[in-house]
């Protein structure tokens, strides 16, 4: 586990108390989001988080409630295995800590598998209730998506010409959002 610091000119480590935190809070994370356990899951965030997929800041989905609602609808017939590892730890102010964490994930449905790595970048804070989830943003460097149907094969097909944004604005977003790739190999958020 690596513990770094925000700035130079913020000299002040994470402690290891925030690692620790960290490390149950990501744990928790994958495990719950897993077992589709949304009850514990969605506690994990703070009422105000933000989960980001993607490039796009506007599409952010901003709130306990709403993330819980996209996650549910859009992992409700899926297989998955999320896997976080080697946390970064940055320390942006007395009870925040920004953490990078390492990341695979496996996300099966009727309509494809799709096989993804990359970086989580979360947001941390102390809470009266302990450490919570102020953030989430996923930033991929390899999305492998392996269509399982001749219906999911029209749809990326649909995608990569632009008809499915003149359908479907929003599931065309949410289709990209998914498949965007934005670090080259080597490069971390």
């Amino acid at each position: 586990m690596r513990i770094r610091r925000a700035s130079e000119a913020n000299a002040r480590a994470g402690t290891e108390e925030q690692l620790q935190a960290a490390i149950t809070l990501k744990s928790h994370y994958c495990e719950w989001l897993d077992a589709k356990d949304w009850a514990r899951w969605s506690g994990l965030f703070t009422e105000d988080a933000v989960m980001q997929v993607g490039p796009d800041g506007a599409a952010a989905v901003r709130g306990r409630s709403a993330i819980r609602r996209l996650l549910t609808r859009q992992l409700k017939r899926s297989k998955t295995k999320h896997i976080a590892h080697d946390p970064e730890i940055y320390e942006a102010q007395p009870g925040r800590i920004r953490v990078v964490w390492e990341m695979t994930d496996r996300v099966e449905t009727p309509l494809y598998l799709l096989e993804g790595a990359g970086f989580y970048e979360d947001q941390y804070v102390s809470t009266e209730d302990g450490w919570k989830i102020a953030g989430v943003r996923l930033h991929r460097s390899k999305v492998d998506l392996q269509p399982k149907s001749l219906l999911m094969r029209v749809i990326l097909w649909m995608h990569h010409n632009g008809w499915l944004r003149r359908l479907s604005a929003s599931v065309d977003r949410t289709l990209g959002e998914a498949l965007y790739v934005g670090l080259a190999e080597g490069e971390r958020p």
